[in-house]
């Protein structure tokens, strides 16, 4: 019987070292090399004994296996129960101060919300376990800064649990926004850009928008819940606003010596190609219409703004950019057109900076 119990910890040891599905022939092969077993062969009497201890570890929830029946000869795979060892999973040093800097790395007006306080709990637990002159040098040594112009719109933080329940749980919220009437939404995506908080969510007609954080007031929580359908088809968008629709386009960039670092500079979030010229850099990225891609577009230097073109498009297919973005048109017609309307926005954006630099 103690022998048995020592075989039992050990594969739940080695198990646990693994975190993953292991077969039984590897589980064997560990236990042989160890000592806990007098025999590898898989015919053995040993191989039984290890088959018969391995299902009675599955039959009280230590572990549990990969296939019901595996086919043929094929051996059977196991891993831990973590459910069953809730306070007995382990993190290695190494994982610790990976968390710890991982941490660092999150804006200090974020790190404070109520929603981030088990993690950054369960951090502070962790880490006492680590000599102290490492930790304060992974504290002082990491740092997120931020942007000059970087925004932090408060929201009440309420809103923002009941919408993260909400997309845990799969639920429907019955909503009010920016003073409209009430209607029902099924939030999939909480997201940051530029400080804000965003919510992507599914509206009654299956169709994706995105809604500020701060403009929503959350009036209850509704038992529906939304089709793993529709999850999947919006899973890789962010923004969906009804007055932005994406177009394709393109600039040049001047030479950087900061750029030639790196081989595919990534200039801007939006970019799907990138080419070295001579004295300049071929950029081909998504646009849109509307102040929030307009007022931030000449954060990097350009030197020329290229119209849609077939060549472009034909990039855009090869990349599935309606995967990322799934209003884009692959008509060089529909480009054009939306172009046109950012260049609309965009001159006038010139035009206001021009008028609040002209007293100088």
């Amino acid at each position: 019987m103690v022998d048995r119990l020592k075989l039992a910890f050990e594969i739940i040891n080695f198990l646990f070292s693994k975190g993953t599905f292991v077969s039984t022939t590897e589980i064997h092969e560990y236990l042989f090399k160890r000592g806990f077993l007098k025999d590898s062969s898989p015919y053995s009497s040993e191989r039984r004994k290890l088959n018969r201890l391995l299902a009675d570890l599955e039959l009280i929830d230590c572990i549990e296996s990969e296939s019901a029946s595996p086919k043929g000869r094929k051996a059977q795979k196991w891993r831990i129960n973590y459910k069953a060892f809730p306070s007995l999973i382990s993190i290695t040093d190494e994982e610790l101060i990976s968390l710890l800097t991982f941490a660092t790395f999150v804006p200090d007006a974020y790190r404070k919300l109520p929603l981030f306080s088990p993690f950054y709990q369960l951090i502070l637990r962790l880490s006492e376990r680590i000599d102290e002159k490492k930790r304060k040098l992974v504290e002082k040594s990491f740092v997120y800064e931020s942007q000059f112009l970087e925004k932090f719109i408060e929201f009440d933080e309420t809103q923002l649990r009941q919408v993260y329940d909400a997309v845990i749980e799969n639920r429907a919220l019955r909503v009010k926004y920016k003073n409209s009437d009430a209607f029902k939404i099924f939030p999939v995506k909480i997201f940051v850009y530029n400080g804000i908080i965003y919510v992507g969510a599914v509206r009654e007609d299956k169709k994706y928008r995105t809604y500020h954080l701060a403009g929503l007031r959350i009036l209850e929580k509704l038992n529906e819940t939304l089709p793993a359908y529709y999850r999947k088809k919006y899973e890789e968008v962010t923004f969906f606003m009804e007055d932005e629709k994406p177009f394709v386009f393109g600039v040049k960039i001047p030479i950087k010596e900061s750029l030639d670092y790196f081989q595919t500079p990534h200039i801007f979030p939006t970019q799907f190609f990138f080419e070295r010229k001579d004295d300049y850099y071929l950029v081909y990225l998504v646009g849109f219409p509307g102040p929030r891609f307009t007022s931030r577009f000449l954060v990097e230097e350009v030197i020329e703004i290229i119209s849609p073109s077939e060549d472009m498009l034909n990039f855009a297919k090869d990349h599935s950019l309606r995967k990322k973005f799934p209003e884009i048109s692959y008509s060089l017609k529909e480009n054009k057109r939306r172009f046109e309307k950012f260049m609309e926005d965009f001159k006038l954006f010139l035009e206001q900076r021009r008028q609040a630099i002209g007293g100088f």
